[in-house]
């Protein structure tokens, strides 16, 4: 039995309408009219049979309509949205801080004209905050609370982060389910090598990274024994690592691997790269999403590809990152966060200025400097030598085979000074007591004096292992923060020998005594 004609035209109204509101709908939220003799249904699937009839779904596949559409623009209005302290919910692609409007010398401000044009057309994801574009073009703008700021505030009323509210951006990251990246500065191994890591990160699996490779000096032996090396100085730590890399994020040596390893150890986890302030984190995410975006890479990743034009700020400012900055750039799902720096007191540049920390940063590998043998520079016997390296360490050799040397590897800017020294007068100083600024100038004396100049941090006797005479390596001294360390060699002609030091720096910085480093034989 045939349907009536007058139920038909009835039918055909009901889908002419349903069809004008639909395109009508459409037109109202994009702004533009769809494209003539083309009809979009209601449904995700057509009922019309109508061979000119799409889906709407097919014409606009990137958005879902039933219901949707007004939560979309509801999210970009509270994105765009800004509080009665000119505070936004979006974020500065750079250092992760909430933008804002109000206050010209805060972290993550934008001029408001800027602000609003961006939100005008969706792309509050592209703006960089003042701070960071400063930062892009080598100024120095703190952004944490340091000691040099709180002593020196040269005029800035600006609001600074502390080191504990970084420090509270990583809470989530022991509950998560997670692939931690351990980031350490191989110039500055043993201030930069996080202690207690497991208190931050729980059982996560962890991939240790040694960064800054390209800074180091070239007889410095990377191969095997160095990675023994790197092994021992993590297990003196109790930590245990899935991994360990070395890589250069400014040359890319080593970050094909280090992607490789993440991407196999992963395991739809999200990762995060951690580690102490100014450690090269932020260098490292750029290199790593560069990597992976690049079609010619054996890890590329078509997600990658987007994320790599707007990547985070890297400088030599320390606490750049100012809150946590996610990336979607696996394809497979999860995400690669940076996260801030962690400020660690015993590290010697949260006491210097930002011009000093300027200065103090390598831009090229580290010099080394032979200095003249203990044995010639105390002439007296109730003398000693005194090796001052800039205005920041006093190192005092008390007692030593005739043959001892320091070889120091440090940045250009931290001269060294050999003096003779009286034996009683160090051996006077307690740990608890105060010495006197190093030299009379020097490098950072300023910050030092400030700080309340120098004071004895390490008594150390170091056996010399017995090598019938020959000139080995025997220890490092390193100084918490210091991008550099001290190579000790001696020869030892009878068994028992022993080397006596006595380390000043500013107070509560640390220094250490270590294995050394490995280094490639004069013969090869």
């Amino acid at each position: 039995m045939g349907v009536p004609c007058h139920a038909l035209r009835q039918q055909q109204r009901a889908i002419g309408k349903e069809m004008q509101t639909t395109i009508s709908g459409v037109e109202e939220v994009f702004g533009q009219k769809t494209s003539r003799g083309t009809q979009v249904c209601s449904g995700a699937r057509c009922t019309t049979r109508n061979p000119s009839c799409q889906s709407r779904d097919d014409i606009y596949p990137s958005y879902e309509y039933d219901g949707r559409v007004d939560s979309i623009d509801e999210q970009q209005q509270r994105s765009s949205r800004i509080n009665n302290k000119g505070v936004s919910a979006a974020r500065c692609y750079g250092c992760g801080v909430a933008l804002q409007t109000d206050d010209p010398e805060s972290s993550g401000y934008v001029n408001r004209e800027k602000f609003e044009e961006k939100a005008r057309h969706r792309q509050l994801d592209h703006l960089l905050c003042v701070r960071c574009q400063d930062l892009s073009h080598g100024k120095m703008i703190p952004g944490v609370e340091d000691f040099a700021q709180l002593v020196e505030p040269r005029g800035l009323q600006k609001r600074l982060a502390t080191p504990q509210e970084l420090r509270e951006e990583l809470q989530s990251v022991r509950s998560s389910r997670a692939l931690i990246v351990l980031l350490v500065d191989l110039l500055d191994f043993s201030g930069s090598l996080l202690s207690r890591v497991r208190d931050l990160v729980g059982k996560n699996p962890i991939i240790a990274v040694g960064t800054k490779m390209d800074l180091l000096p070239r007889h410095v032996d990377c191969g095997d024994a160095f990675f023994d090396w790197f092994e021992d100085s993590l297990a003196f730590k109790k930590l245990s690592v899935v991994s360990m890399h070395v890589v250069s994020s400014k040359t890319g040596e080593g970050i094909d691997e280090v992607a490789a390893d993440i991407k196999q150890e992963r395991l739809g986890r999200d990762v995060y790269i951690i580690g102490a302030a100014n450690v090269g984190k932020s260098a490292f995410v750029r290199a790593f999403v560069k990597e992976m975006a690049s079609m010619t890479s054996r890890q590329f990743d078509p997600l990658a590809i987007g994320k790599s034009k707007r990547l985070p700020v890297e400088s030599s400012m320390p606490g750049t990152t100012l809150s946590s900055i996610p990336l979607e750039v696996f394809h497979s799902g999860g995400t690669l966060y940076d996260t801030p720096g962690l400020h660690l007191h015993h590290r010697l540049p949260h006491i210097l200025t930002p011009d000093e920390n300027k200065e103090l940063h390598p831009r090229k590998r580290v010099s080394t400097f032979q200095a003249p043998e203990p044995c010639s520079v105390s002439e007296q016997g109730d003398m000693h030598a005194c090796y001052c390296w800039g205005g920041l360490v006093r190192i005092h050799v008390i007692d030593c085979p005739p043959d001892t040397t320091l070889s120091f590897y440090g940045p250009q800017i931290l001269r060294v000074e050999a003096i003779p020294y009286k034996t009683g007068e160090i051996l006077d100083i307690g740990k608890e007591k105060t010495a006197d600024a190093a030299s009379d100038g020097g490098f950072g004396a300023g910050s030092v004096a400030a700080r309340g100049g120098l004071r004895v941090v390490k008594r150390s006797n170091i056996k010399i292992p017995f090598a019938h005479g020959s000139k080995i390596p025997v220890a490092d001294i390193a100084v918490s923060g210091i991008p550099g360390w001290v190579n000790i060699s001696s020869a030892s002609s009878r068994p028992g020998q022993s080397i006596r030091l006595i380390i000043e720096a500013p107070v509560g910085i640390e220094a250490f005594v270590r294995p050394p480093i490995p280094l490639k034989s004069t013969s090869s």
